[in-house]
């Protein structure tokens, strides 16, 4: 469970990437500088980027501060609303906090991210592994884990967070919790009424069957399958997105990167990611829906 990974990404890397493909595209998983660890290119350069492709726009993640303030910035440096922000309900901003969340959302978030590295399943992982550290962030001690489910039901802090959610019509990621944690979740995001986006399920700490996936998509989910995941989970790959894709169904699959390392940059590796999985079967309205319609129907742009 290394930061970068070692997984098999060359279907991605070889793909000519195609950015007819991604002609107003909305990538919904970005990481930029500043950050803990080197990323690619920071806020308002991925601005321009986004910009000058021709892309819709994009979300910028952080697993340890909130972005939904700090993306205007890149905005108006670019004069456009390229970039979209959120808050990850890591340690750092207090857990699974209500408060962090409201904040954010009144600052103009799109997505609140449940727990990502800070969650009791991630973390457990990380520790059994011997990783001390993941994206520049410590892994926290046992007590410290987060949980969004107790005894199969929300806890009190995350039921708060989705109701806030929903109030302000933005959408809820499910992180990096267990599998069913995001179960319970998508449930309790049908019946508030909440949109819920199921983040890359096929990531290594979480490796959703297909038929989970497919099963959270019918109560309403949306699975958000990134470039990420394939370069870093070992066995994933190009042809297991398309196939799921073909599985679940394009209005209720996206694509997206989870890009921003130092060595991944964001457009391009969408319109890589794109291209490849066109070269794995998918047509070409379809991998366009996955990255220009899904996606911005989710965050209703």
């Amino acid at each position: 469970m290394s930061d970068t990974g070692s997984g098999t990404g060359t279907a991605i890397d070889e793909a000519d990437p195609d950015y007819g493909l991604v002609e107003g595209a909305l990538d919904v998983h970005v990481h930029t500088a500043p950050d803990l660890v080197e990323r690619f290119q920071h806020d308002v350069a991925l601005a321009h980027r986004v910009r000058e492709a021709g892309l819709r726009g994009a979300v910028v993640k952080s697993h340890v501060v909130p972005t939904a303030g700090r993306v205007e910035l890149a905005n108006e440096a670019v004069g456009e609303r390229v970039l979209h922000g959120g808050v990850a309900l890591n340690g750092s901003v207090g857990g699974v906090n209500p408060d962090a969340a409201e904040v954010a959302l009144d600052l103009g978030a799109t997505v609140v991210w449940l727990p990502t590295a800070w969650s009791h399943n991630h973390a457990s992982q990380a520790r059994a592994a011997g990783v001390e550290r993941f994206v520049g962030q410590r892994v926290p001690d046992a007590e410290e884990d987060l949980h969004v489910t107790e005894d199969g039901e929300l806890t009190a802090a995350t039921r708060r967070v989705l109701d806030l959610v929903a109030e302000h019509d933005a959408v809820l990621g499910t992180g990096h919790v267990a599998p069913a944690a995001i179960e319970t979740v998508v449930d309790a995001c049908a019946d508030a009424g909440a949109r819920c986006l199921v983040n890359h399920p096929f990531f290594r700490v979480l490796d959703l069957s297909v038929e989970q996936q497919a099963a959270l998509a019918d109560r309403g989910a949306v699975m958000e399958f990134c470039g990420y995941a394939v370069q870093s989970t070992e066995g994933h790959t190009v042809e297991r997105v398309a196939r799921a894709v073909e599985r679940i169904g394009a209005d209720r699959c996206l694509l997206a990167t989870d890009f921003g390392q130092a060595s991944n940059p964001p457009v391009e590796g969408l319109a890589s990611f794109a291209s490849a999985l066109v070269d794995a079967g998918l047509e070409r309205e379809t991998v366009r829906k996955l990255v220009a319609e899904t996606p911005v129907d989710l965050l209703g742009l």
